[in-house]
């Protein structure tokens, strides 16, 4: 694997189900510490960002979902051929890029042999006019327009029938006001912060399952309490044996009891599937939250695994997919954690980012938002860290999928 980062930043269509990822490239320096420089936009750099997206694999890096790829000006018009998936790419066009005659040939080209052209960072400008004919999404910069300039804009898009896509989307307010607009995509940092109120009073259904997640993960349960927990909430047991029995787990052989999937997953593992199956239960939450948790349930398990750390891999498992838990449910991490009883070794890894699992955590958050640091890193180089992430995020989105027939 060569030095290089990839992260990725989903799009959402209207109903808050994942439509493609924004693919970013990032190469380190020459020690791998500087993973937050982007790629050159000359040709060279291109070929970088081009040669190793071949080598990855979309599976690894989107699962089953479409890429939005940053093009520059020397691939749209140097490159011979393209070596995307029609179907699964779209080719961003970056804001930067002069609009000329050359430009707009090679867009119409491309169009017509049948890839999906984005406009980026579209901020109703006259010299966009010649590729409207060509482009199949437009992207709005909504924090750069008001209100009123997107409402006089927007009709001579549709006349184009374009897909809208708003983007940098900060606040839920800004979100409500573009699904109003009529926009048929959205992305931006408001669908991965969390949305934090202060005394914001959990609704019924949360309460509940606040209750059976904490119940699940009390340390001082015995395993036939829990199997007897699990068995008593029947969508939970289906769900379960469902999954377990399911392709992307791949088990030896058919599971037919919670006792048999207690035994079969262990302990810390049933406890961390049954905390994500009952967490899905919330509603209004984009599918790639749980996608999320599952890749950094798998990235610090991976972690911890090469290490050679006395702290079970299992344990980082768990830490992983119990991080999202503030992103579920809009509150503090630290007021959540501490409703549940979580053990010592959990609670300290999540809200203090100690020991080896909380280690696996801090390097886990920080490649996921391209600040990863040598100290970080288990002493893997980036290339090892990225190999680690594209592994754990295929393992996820298989999962997920499978998660989502359950």
């Amino acid at each position: 694997m060569k030095d290089i980062y990839v992260g990725r930043q989903a799009i959402y269509d209207r109903s808050l189900e994942v439509y493609a990822y924004e693919l970013l490239f990032r190469q380190g320096n020459q020690d791998g510490s500087n993973v937050n420089q982007l790629t050159n936009g000359d040709f060279a750099s291109s070929e970088v960002l081009l040669n190793c997206f071949v080598e990855i694999g979309l599976e690894r890096i989107v699962g089953p979902h479409r890429a939005f790829i940053n093009l520059t000006r020397n691939l749209l018009l140097d490159h011979p051929q393209l070596a995307f998936d029609k179907e699964r790419v779209v080719m961003e066009i970056l804001e930067d890029i002069p609009v000329d005659e050359p430009l707009v040939t090679r867009v119409r080209e491309l169009a017509e042999q049948g890839y999906t052209i984005a406009l980026d960072d579209y901020a109703f400008e006259e010299k966009w006019d010649p590729l409207l004919p060509h482009a199949h999404i437009i992207k709005v910069e909504i924090p750069a327009l008001t209100p009123e300039q997107l409402q006089a804009g927007l009709p001579k898009l549709r006349q184009h029938k374009l897909l809208l896509l708003a983007e940098k989307i900060e606040t839920e307010e800004e979100f409500q006001q573009c699904l109003e607009l009529g926009f048929d995509l959205f992305q931006g940092y408001h669908f991965s912060r969390p949305k934090v109120v202060e005394d914001k009073r959990l609704e019924e259904n949360q309460m509940v399952i606040m209750q059976l997640v904490s119940r699940l993960n009390d340390p001082q349960v015995e395993i036939r309490d829990l199997e007897h927990l699990i068995a008593q909430d029947a969508s939970l047991s289906y769900k379960i044996l469902r999954f377990i029995n399911s392709a992307a787990v791949g088990m030896p052989r058919r599971v037919e009891s919670i006792h048999q999937a207690v035994v079969f997953m262990g302990l810390t593992r049933i406890r961390a599937w049954a905390s994500l199956l009952v967490l899905s239960r919330v509603a209004n939450k984009p599918q790639d939250y749980f996608t999320t948790a599952l890749v950094r349930a798998h990235m610090c398990q991976r972690l911890l695994s090469k290490s050679g750390s006395n702290c079970s891999a299992e344990m980082g498992f768990s830490v992983g997919l119990l991080s999202i838990l503030d992103l579920l449910m809009e509150r503090p991490l630290a007021e959540i954690i501490g409703e549940l009883g979580l053990s010592d070794e959990l609670n300290t890894a999540l809200l203090d980012h100690a020991g080896p699992a909380g280690r696996a955590l801090v390097c886990t958050l920080n490649y996921e938002s391209g600040n990863i640091q040598p100290d970080d890193r288990f002493e893997l180089d980036l290339g090892e860290l990225t190999e680690i992430f594209l592994n754990a995020s295929k393992t996820a989105f298989a999962e997920a999928q499978a998660l989502g027939e359950a």
